[in-house]
């Protein structure tokens, strides 16, 4: 709980960047299993690329509530598909729902499913995956993220199964 608190304060201080202030990340690749044999993730600083996240500042609401006793740990939530805007749709929907949505931006890969990846590393964030999984059965699995992904206790990839229903 401690560095959870540590993790949140921190991040407080530093979301008031925009997608304006936003700098590169390096490219990564990414050869975790058969489902997922690449992944290419940069930061967006206003030019379309095929891969890219934007910084979007934080909404603190929800971020400590509790659902079946699961935390709802932050969210950045990716579009796998070809459907402009879905990350921003979701983002909301997870919002409304009482989630924190710390970044959202696109992401090309392999990935079959929509599914949320969880960081082993962090203590809730495995509970808190099936949490997110059970309020939106738009979900459809969750597992441990691999490498490639954002950092984040939990990383939202939505691909062209997923349904706001």
């Amino acid at each position: 709980m401690l560095v959870v608190a540590v993790v949140a304060l921190t991040q407080q201080k530093g979301s008031k960047q925009d997608a304006a202030g936003s700098s590169p990340a390096a490219s990564t690749g990414a050869t975790s299993s058969a489902t997922r044999p690449s992944t290419s993730a940069s930061r967006s600083t206003g030019t379309s690329t095929s891969a890219s996240r934007s910084a979007r500042p934080s909404d603190t609401s929800g971020s400590s509530t509790s659902t079946g006793g699961a935390e709802k740990l932050p969210l950045v939530i990716l579009n796998n598909t070809t459907t402009n805007g879905l990350a921003t749709q979701a983002a909301e929907r997870f919002r409304n729902g009482g989630w924190r949505v710390d970044d959202i931006g696109n992401l090309t890969d392999d990935i079959l499913s929509t599914c949320v990846y969880y960081d082993p590393d962090v203590d809730g964030a495995k509970a808190a995956a099936a949490a997110l999984r059970a309020q939106f059965p738009g979900i459809q699995r969750s597992t441990e993220k691999f490498d490639g992904l954002p950092s984040g206790p939990l990383v939202v990839v939505l691909t062209s199964d997923y349904t706001s229903g």
